[in-house]
């Protein structure tokens, strides 16, 4: 007997309920987060290229049919959707002894509220599950100094992933004729890498800062046969706009070199490094090595300044290199659109992985590795590389990992801007979403580790606390700033946040007050006994300093 209607209506339903079921499932990645949709702001992901290659023949090669292609990496995780919901497991019960660290901790936390009376000082210690062990001022929105760089990392680890490149294109408007003269304009289309630099930066200025080399573009024209360019150099940009400078800079920044202009390319950290070698008699008198023997190398003399315009900048030392290498520029170096469009990519260059460009940004708290990288997270989320998208972006990630920003502000990526506003909870949050996420041995890696690495190398040496903490300072005149974790081996124990924002003396109780709740919270870990030292002035805190004592 052929089917009823009605029964036919029930297959089909059924039909469409299962392929709704399919469509949710299909589109969900496997560790429940929603996969990246189709978005015409990003390529498709980055092959294992090397650093740089030329064209097998002096004949350009056809463009990309993906004209963003020459712009970025896809992005490793969604956009802005957050994770599906998910039924928390129930949390185990609060240790034996919690009462007892909350009575220690809280009196310390008071003191330094209370000793800056000009400022906050804004606190939260919780432990691995999120429950709060002591706080004040938790959601009270401050600067954050540098702890800002830790958004701007995790910014760019959930777009770009660990392994992510961003490339440098070398393209050409013109063929490469038989006498190795190229008709037409060279355009270096830049992508905002913030690791690019010359042999002169990389030997004398910061030999330890990952680094594209820019001579590896020089040396692709050479192999492909260049020797001479008809037209200009040029410097597209046209992916990042706006100001080369946040709002909430002070114009001091950049007479001590703590910030510096941004731009969509940028070689030498958007510094210019001038060498003088000294004259043949100076080096003459200087050298005092015996008769007989080969005289010492000239030692040059080498300074920096700041650079206004890092594209112009950055054609400009191109030409340099290029002409150092035989090659004539009969055009001008410029920044803009190419007069014609381009007809083929010479060469491409990739920036070093993005962790290691982190762990240098957040370990040595690199300011210019962390703006430039802000406005590529803005770039590659929004389709436009500016300081307001970069906030954009941001706050699109925070989404994603299900972290609150209410209050926040995201003026830069480096935290120099008097702007910038974060709470406490914010980076508490914040680390302990990426110490339980995909990212979590990356995440470690990047962080300053106490009394061993970066911007914590010198702190509490000597104390149960080297190697145990990990996290990232901040420091402006008037900010003192420090977020992280306590570790078990590689697992987090405690998450805290110290934002004290003082004219007066409070930065230096919360100094104490860091060193007093780290000290405390891995005696609480290891089971250690906390003896105060007699006979010692009291600390700003009202109290002796402390000592641990372990089995």
């Amino acid at each position: 007997m052929p089917p009823s209607s009605s029964e036919l209506r029930g297959a089909r339903h059924l039909v469409v309920a299962w392929a709704l079921l399919a469509l949710l499932l299909g589109c969900t990645a496997p560790d429940g987060s929603v996969a990246p949709a189709s978005d015409p702001t990003r390529s498709a992901p980055a092959s294992s290229a090397p650093a740089s290659s030329a064209p097998a023949s002096p004949a350009p090669a056809a463009p990309a049919p993906d004209s963003d292609a020459r712009v970025v990496d896809t992005p490793s995780e969604a956009t802005d959707t957050p994770p599906l919901v998910t039924v928390p497991e129930p949390l185990p019960p609060v240790p034996p002894g919690r009462d007892a660290l909350i009575a220690r901790l809280s009196p310390l936390v008071g003191a330094a509220a209370e000793f800056s009376s000009e400022g906050t000082v804004a606190v939260l210690v919780t432990d691995e599950h999120g429950r709060e062990v002591v706080g004040s001022d938790a959601d009270t929105s401050v600067m954050p100094a540098s702890t800002q760089k830790l958004l701007t990392a995790a910014a760019v680890l959930v777009t770009l992933g660990p392994d992510g490149r961003l490339r440098t294109h070398l393209e050409t408007t013109g063929p490469i004729g038989p006498d190795g003269v190229l008709e037409g304009e060279v355009v270096v289309v830049g992508a905002g890498d913030p690791t690019l630099v010359t042999d002169e930066y990389a030997r004398w200025i910061y030999p330890a800062r990952p680094r594209t080399p820019l001579e590896d573009l020089a040396d692709a024209l050479v192999e492909a046969g260049v020797r001479v360019i008809a037209g200009d150099v040029v410097a597209d940009v046209s992916g990042f706009v706006g100001d080369a400078r946040a709002e909430g800079w002070q114009d001091n920044y950049f007479h001590d070199l703590d910030a510096r202009y941004v731009s969509g390319l940028t070689v030498d950290a958007g510094l210019e490094t001038l060498i003088t070698l000294p004259e043949p008699d100076e080096a003459e008198e200087d050298d005092d090595s015996d008769e007989g023997q080969e005289p010492a190398p000239a030692v040059p003399d080498v300074r920096v300044q700041l650079v206004p315009d890092p594209a112009l900048h950055t054609v400009r030392e191109l030409e340099r290199v290029l002409e150092e290498r035989g090659v004539r520029v009969e055009g001008e170096p410029r920044v803009g659109e190419p007069t014609a469009p381009p007809v083929g990519r010479l060469v491409t260059v990739h920036s070093p992985p993005m962790h290691e460009v982190l762990r240098f940004a957040v370990q040595r708290s690199d300011n210019h590795l962390s703006d430039q990288l802000f406005l590529v997270v803005g770039r590659l989320r929004t389709g436009e590389g500016s300081w307001p998208r970069g906030e954009r972006g941001l706050r699109q990630v925070l989404d994603h990992l299900g972290v609150d920003h209410t209050g926040a502000r995201f003026a830069d990526g480096s935290g120099l801007s008097r702007d910038d506003r974060v709470t406490p909870r914010l980076l508490v949050e914040l680390d302990r979403a990426m110490l339980a996420g995909r990212h979590a041995d990356t995440w470690r890696s990047l962080m300053a580790v106490m009394g061993e690495s970066g911007t914590l190398s010198e702190r509490m040496r000597g104390t149960v606390a080297v190697g145990r903490f990990v996290g990232k300072t901040g420091t402006l005149r008037d900010v003192t700033a420090l977020s992280g974790a306590v570790l078990e081996g590689d697992e987090p124990r405690f998450h805290l946040a110290v934002l004290a924002n003082d004219p007066g003396g409070g930065r230096w109780a919360a100094r104490v007050l860091m060193d007093e709740l780290i000290l405390a919270l891995v005696a609480e870990v290891d089971g250690c006994e906390i003896r105060t030292l007699e006979g010692i002035d009291a600390t700003p805190l009202g109290v002796p300093p402390s000592t641990v004592s372990c089995p």
